[in-house]
């Protein structure tokens, strides 16, 4: 590792705060790559992001539409791939990072946009990050999911564009449930 790639490791092994730590590692995987190809972060990591880290994770997923220059970029950083094929741990930053997919299901012109330290880092848009624990609520009847879904709803309500979460939600049978979250909608 080149003295260039363990600086932003030494700044991130002294960030104490484990969200900012891994927002801020998203960003320096993201500050090398195409602005077509930037990393998305999704999941859990984006579900303590919007509920302002009451939800907790151990590891950050991210959608990268170029996975195999997200995969250098983790390699650089000194990540190594775990034994199922699927995650990258890095044990000095104590940071698990996953790339389930390269496509994200959702509005790529709905992301937050977050700067850490000079670095930008995308966040899957919340409509779209309640329409996913909401997908999970119903579908697979996770009832932790369910309340994820009214927590981020209750904590950005007024910001949130409801006619896009609605629209959505009554496309794929999500509207009921969604009412039974939020009885004010």
């Amino acid at each position: 590792m080149s003295e260039f790639e363990k600086a932003p490791l030494q700044k991130a092994l002294a960030i104490e705060d484990r969200l900012k730590r891994a927002l801020y590692v998203v960003g320096v995987i993201a500050r090398d790559l195409d602005p077509l190809a930037q990393p998305i972060v999704v999941g859990g990591t984006a579900v303590e992001f919007y509920t302002l880290g009451a939800y907790t994770t151990h590891d950050v997923d991210l959608v990268c539409p170029s996975r195999p220059k997200a995969v250098e970029a983790l390699e650089r950083l000194g990540f190594e791939r775990s034994e199922s094929l699927r995650h990258w741990y890095h044990g000095e930053l104590e940071m698990v990072i996953e790339i389930p997919d390269e496509h994200l299901a959702g509005d790529t012109q709905r992301l937050a946009e977050v700067v850490i330290d000079g670095l930008t880092v995308h966040v899957i848009g919340v409509e779209d990050l309640i329409l996913d624990r909401l997908r999970a609520c119903v579908h697979w009847r996770s009832e932790s999911d369910c309340e994820w879904a009214r927590r981020m709803i209750a904590i950005h309500r007024r910001e949130m564009d409801w006619d896009y979460l609605l629209k959505a939600a009554k496309e794929e049978d999500l509207y009921e449930r969604l009412r039974v979250l939020d009885p004010c909608e």
